[in-house]
């Protein structure tokens, strides 16, 4: 078959959804000989990634993701290069699409907390997210959490929606380099012990929360946040009297993260809504304990391996925050089942049950209709 992939977020800034492209594509380059992927792009950031990859190769179109423009440009170029399948691997989809159509929607936090997004998100969610995911021979997602929440929110039957978990990247472990450890810690000025959160600051990540926490919590860390210093965060850290011990990273590239939760004492992760929370994971392959909300897919995905909290108990978290750092046979035994964990997910996994997909797909069958 021909597949092509809108890998139009992909950059050097990678996102959850930019990740999870990359990854299946890198996956789908070493695992499957039979089929050719044409990814599309914005730039030139994936042209040295397929060079050495005979069955990938990428069409530069012009349209950016997420605009009015693509809508025309995306079933143009489908139709010029007439694939036998075409993935979208984020909720956005063309309106028409004149082939097969497989759709990965991460989550629909859109839906769920409307009064975080402009109204335009709302339009683009009723008129083009729900239509194509109705249109799509397979939804995939990315838990079993998100999948009721497609069910519930978009619509879409149960049994159309197939359950492919993302993986953690073999880069997040256990690093004994010391000099790439401090060169990190040198990087961002990080404390011996520190406490770490990877986030945005968007109001459903939740960090008043684990702020008003960490400013009540029996410790003398640190809390890092990688989130920019000029924001809500650093004047309510202000208000709470913990300026000096908290620092704002903004954005940490993929090549330093896995030196920040190997040197972080703790890694917290209040969120509110996500459709699957890889950030807890990756802190686990790198054998750091690991505190989560017990809100959406956050439980499904850390298993028995996290300690869980309410997400909005201040005083619940502030309390769990103080108990892990002090216990040390309890951080001990965090560390094992997080690698254990950790190792359940990987992206071979996703590639190779996506490509089941796609390989059912393209035999005309959709769903779990296929079984």
């Amino acid at each position: 078959m021909q597949i092509v992939i809108d890998a139009r977020m992909v950059s050097e800034q990678m996102h959850g959804i930019a990740r999870y492209t990359y990854n299946l594509a890198e996956r789908f380059s070493e695992i499957d000989n039979e089929n050719n992927y044409i990814l599309l792009v914005n730039n030139d950031y994936l042209a040295g990634f397929v060079k050495d990859k005979p069955n990938l190769e990428i069409y530069r179109v012009k349209s950016s993701f997420i605009s009015t423009a693509e809508q025309v440009e995306l079933p143009f170029i489908l139709k010029k290069l007439g694939p036998d399948l075409f993935h979208t691997p984020s909720f956005v989809a063309p309106a028409w699409c004149p082939c097969r159509l497989v759709m990965t929607v991460h989550d629909v936090n859109h839906m769920v907390f409307p009064q975080y997004y402009a109204k335009i998100h709302q339009v683009y969610y009723k008129y083009i997210v729900r239509p194509s995911a109705h249109k799509a021979k397979t939804v995939l997602t990315v838990s079993e959490f998100s999948k009721g929440e497609i069910t519930r929110y978009l619509g879409v039957a149960p049994d159309k929606i197939e359950v492919t978990y993302n993986g953690v990247d073999s880069g997040y472990r256990l690093i004994k380099d010391r000099s790439y450890l401090d060169r990190v810690r040198e990087k961002y000025c990080l404390p011996e012990h520190f406490i770490l959160c990877v986030s945005n600051n968007k109001p459903h990540k939740n960090l008043k929360t684990l702020l008003q926490a960490f400013a009540r919590a029996d410790t003398n860390y640190s809390l890092i946040l990688s989130v920019d210093p000029k924001g809500e965060e650093d004047t309510l850290a202000g208000q709470l009297g913990i300026s000096g011990r908290v620092r704002f990273t903004g954005h940490i590239p993929d090549r330093d993260l896995p030196g920040l939760y190997n040197l972080a004492g703790l890694f917290v992760f209040p969120s509110l809504y996500e459709g699957f929370g890889l950030p807890p994971l990756e802190a686990m392959a790198c054998g750091t304990p690991v505190i989560v909300s017990s809100a959406a897919s956050l439980p499904e995905v850390a298993g028995d391996a996290g300690i869980m909290v309410e997400p909005r108990d201040v005083e619940g978290l502030a309390q769990a925050i103080g108990r892990v750092l002090k216990d040390q046979p309890l951080r001990a035994e965090m560390t094992e089942k997080g690698f254990r964990q950790a190792q359940k997910f990987t992206w071979d996994n996703t590639a190779r049950e996506t490509l089941r997909v796609y390989r059912e797909v393209g035999r005309g069958h959709s769903g779990n209709q296929r079984r």
